[in-house]
C-alpha cells in the first residue's frame, strides 16, 4: 500500500482537530484493510492546537500524508488542496471529525466501481439535527434550486468520492471561490446519492461557526447563480414603481382633497424603504464585484507551509 500507485485517495480537511487524527487514521485503515492501495491526505487548515504535532507523528505511517497552511485558508481551500495533492484513481473528500462515518467509504467505492463518477452523499439524521438548522437547511437549498444552475439535495455535504476524471476537471479550474458540493454537479458525470446517518464526534467542539455556514452559503449561490443581480433589478424597478404611485397620489391630494393630512411619518416610511431597497441592491452588486475582484488577483487560494515530505 505504497505512495506510488494508490487506487484510493482520502482528503480529510483538519482544523483543530488534534484528538481526532491518529483514531480517524485507525479507523480508515481498519475500513480499508480489504478494499485496495490506497493514501490518506490530511490538510491542516491553520489549526491553532496540536493538529499540525498530530499529522506529523501520523505520517510515520507510509499510507498517510499531510499538507499544512500558513494559515487558515477555509474548509473549501482545504479540498482543493487535497485534491491537487491526490494521487488516486479515486478521491473521497470528507472531514476528520467522525461526523462522515468512515464506515460508509466501502459503499462509496462500490458505487465508483459500478460505474458512477461521483458517489455523493445525503445526510438522512434530520431527528439529531436541531429544528433550526433543519428548516435554514431547507431553505437554502430550496432557493438554491429555484435560483442556481444546479440541483442540490436538501442534506447534501462534501463527503462524496470523485472518479480521476472529475478530479482533473476540477484541478483545472483557477476559480477563486469553489463550492464543491455544487460544483460536481455541475459537470455533469454520472452522479449517484448515498444516504447517510451522521456520526458523532469523538473530540473537540466543530470549529464551523454560524459565520462560516453564511459564507459558504453565499459562495454557493454567487457560483452557481447570477439571479441575484437580475432580482436587484427588478427589486428596483418594483420601488420606482412604488414611487411614481406616490407622487400620483401626491398629486391627486393636492389638487382634490381640500384638507390634506401631511405626516412626517409616511415620508419617513417610503424613505426607509426606498433605502433599504438601495442597500439591498448595492450589497448584492458589491459581494459579486468584490467576488470579481479576487479572481482578477490571482492569489492562490492557500499557502503551503509544510508536507510530509519537506517544510517550506
Amino acid at each position: 500500500m505504497g505512495r506510488a500507485a494508490p487506487e484510493i485517495s482520502i482528503v480529510l480537511p483538519a482544523h483543530n482537530e488534534a484528538g481526532n487524527i491518529a483514531p480517524m487514521a485507525a479507523a480508515i485503515a481498519q475500513v480499508m484493510a480489504l478494499i485496495g492501495p490506497y493514501e490518506v491526505i490530511f490538510v491542516d487548515d491553520g489549526s491553532s492546537d496540536g493538529t499540525l504535532s498530530a499529522l506529523r507523528a501520523a505520517a510515520r505511517d507510509p499510507v498517510v500524508r499531510y499538507v499544512s497552511f500558513t494559515r487558515n485558508f477555509g474548509h473549501q481551500a482545504a479540498l482543493r488542496a487535497g485534491l491537487r495533492h491526490a494521487g488516486g484513481r479515486a478521491v473521497i473528500v470528507m472531514d476528520a471529525d467522525f461526523e462522515h462515518p468512515p464506515e460508509l467509504i466501502p459503499q462509496l467505492i462500490a458505487a465508483w466501481r459500478g460505474g458512477a463518477k461521483i458517489a455523493a452523499t445525503r445526510r438522512d439524521d434530520d431527528a439529531t439535527v436541531s429544528a433550526g438548522k433543519r428548516l435554514t437547511s431547507r431553505f437554502y437549498y430550496r432557493m438554491l434550486d429555484a435560483i442556481g444552475d444546479v440541483r442540490i439535495e436538501p442534506g447534501s455535504a462534501d463527503f462524496m468520492l470523485l472518479d480521476r476524471a472529475v478530479v482533473d476537471v476540477v484541478n483545472a479550474l483557477e476559480d477563486q471561490d469553489i463550492f464543491l458540493r455544487g460544483l460536481v454537479r455541475w459537470l455533469g458525470f454520472p452522479l449517484v446519492t448515498i444516504p447517510y446517518t451522521r456520526g458523532e464526534r469523538q473530540h473537540g467542539e466543530s470549529s464551523f461557526s454560524a459565520a462560516r455556514m453564511v459564507e459558504l452559503a453565499l459562495t454557493g449561490i454567487a457560483a452557481h447563480s447570477v439571479r441575484p443581480l437580475r432580482f436587484a433589478i427588478w427589486l428596483a424597478l418594483g420601488f420606482a414603481a412604488l414611487g411614481f404611485l406616490f407622487v400620483i397620489y401626491a398629486v391627486v391630494s393636492f389638487l382634490f382633497v381640500q384638507h390634506t393630512v401631511a405626516g412626517w411619518s409616511s415620508i419617513v416610511a417610503v424613505i426607509a424603504i426606498l433605502g433599504a431597497a438601495q442597500l439591498l441592491v448595492l450589497g448584492i452588486i458589491g459581494d459579486y464585484v468584490g467576488r470579481i475582484l479576487r479572481e482578477t488577483r490571482k492569489r492562490p487560494s492557500y499557502i503551503v507551509a509544510e508536507t510530509e515530505s519537506r517544510e517550506a
